[in-house]
């Protein structure tokens, strides 16, 4: 449990940093990332251009504070806050049977599924248990230099990658099943 605040740090920051990057890495990513916007939630037709560069703004602001200690619990609130935003546009747009990508981690053209509810709460409960684990007096691997805290970083950073290409794992599996 020592180590619970740093692997959510890093967890988090990196599943951040891929977000970020995959829906700025050019005009034709934004543009999509934005019609997912509108897709996920109609009613932001009108915004959505402003709502996905607020989305980016927050994302990269979220990994900004996770990187710090002193900051970190900024970041586990504010990446509580855009889970449980992102969860429940997914939530409605499945319950509408809305057949659209997300848009999460780039436009990976696979239609939203139950998945990304699952790779949510498991985003959310990262950030939780950090924040909870900080409230609780963990320090973040201030002044605790340990293989444990290497392990951590390097499971959080596994987990990152697997959250950021989930689609591609899925239709991997699919594919072998055919």
């Amino acid at each position: 449990m020592d180590h619970l605040v740093d692997f959510g740090r890093t967890f988090l920051g990196l599943a951040f940093i891929f977000s970020v990057v995959e829906k700025v890495r050019g005009p034709t990513a934004f543009r999509a990332f934005r019609d997912a916007v509108v897709s996920l939630a109609p009613p932001l037709r009108g915004v959505a251009t402003p709502t996905a560069v607020l989305i980016v703004v927050a994302e990269t602001t979220s990994v900004l504070t996770l990187a710090l200690p002193a900051t970190a619990p900024v970041g586990f609130t504010l990446s509580i806050a855009l889970m449980v935003a992102f969860t429940i546009a997914l939530i409605l747009a499945l319950r509408r049977r809305a057949a659209v990508s997300c848009g999460c981690f780039g436009d990976s053209g696979s239609a939203i599924a139950p998945r990304h509810v699952g790779r949510n709460a498991v985003l959310l409960l990262a950030a939780v248990a950090g924040l909870f684990r900080w409230a609780a007096g963990d320090t973040a691997g201030v002044g605790r230099p340990s293989a444990g805290l290497v392990l951590a970083a390097g499971l959080a950073a596994i987990l990152a990658l697997a959250t950021a290409t989930l689609d591609d794992i899925a239709a991997l599996f699919a594919n072998g099943r055919s």
